[in-house]
């Protein structure tokens, strides 16, 4: 799950002093128990009525995916999206609803509910782009990880002194994408901004609902080398 650390961070600063509302039944809760303890068998944790500790399970998955690399993608997503799919009636979830599974604490409660999010890009939209730029994603990550933090600082700068929230998230969305188009291509910027920008939408969706918050369209591998050569060409006559 490539820099989903980053989509933590950052929707856990912008989720400071907002509402969670959102609360399920019973019955709901029971279902979505059956879920999780499904989904959390497949990385060996047994799960009856309480949520394992949220960062006990990542760097298990974490761990997955440096031992095996892109081979492991297939099965965690079969997880994850076998979970996304089990979870869809339940249009009350929320971080609420983790709280009412016993999550540790509400901060584990958003990381769970935004790990969903995270997940259901990764393992949906995002899941042919992550695999192609897996490895260069974690080359980058590793290289520019100073970097990419400064965006998340200035970021939270920015909204301590009193700046436009929605602005400053756009700005941290562009910073850390134009790192990762630096570093490995277009798709590789477009793949961290959508998955920043869903980890924030999952529990501060507010700057996105006022249509102020964007990511780029992924480009074709035959756009990306048209326009490399349109690029090389106007060098030359520079």
């Amino acid at each position: 799950m490539q820099s989903f650390f980053a989509a933590l961070c950052l929707a856990a600063v912008l989720a400071i002093g907002s509402a969670q509302s959102d609360s399920c039944d019973a019955s709901s809760i029971q279902a979505i128990t059956k879920c999780y303890q499904t989904y959390l068998s497949g990385y060996n944790f047994t799960m009856t009525d309480t949520l394992p500790e949220y960062w006990s399970f990542h760097n298990r998955r974490a761990q997955w995916l440096n031992d095996y690399g892109l081979h492991v993608q297939p099965q965690i997503c079969l997880l994850g999206n076998t979970l996304v799919s089990c979870l869809q009636p339940y249009q009350c979830l929320g971080p609420n609803a983790y709280l009412q599974m016993n999550a540790f604490n509400l901060t584990q409660a958003q990381d769970y509910y935004i790990d969903l999010a995270v997940t259901t890009y990764q393992c949906g939209a995002g899941y042919n782009i992550g695999n192609q730029e897996f490895y260069c994603l974690a080359f980058c990550r590793e290289r520019y990880q100073s970097d990419l933090d400064a965006c998340s600082t200035q970021m939270q700068n920015t909204i301590a002194q009193g700046g436009n929230p929605c602005t400053a998230t756009q700005q941290f969305l562009n910073c850390q994408s134009n790192i990762m188009k630096g570093c490995c291509d277009w798709n590789a910027g477009v793949y961290i901004c959508n998955v920043d920008l869903v980890g924030v939408n999952a529990v501060s969706p507010q700057c996105s609902n006022a249509g102020l918050l964007s990511c780029p369209p992924p480009r074709t591998l035959a756009e990306m080398a048209a326009i490399a050569q349109a690029e090389i060409r106007a060098a030359r006559h520079a």
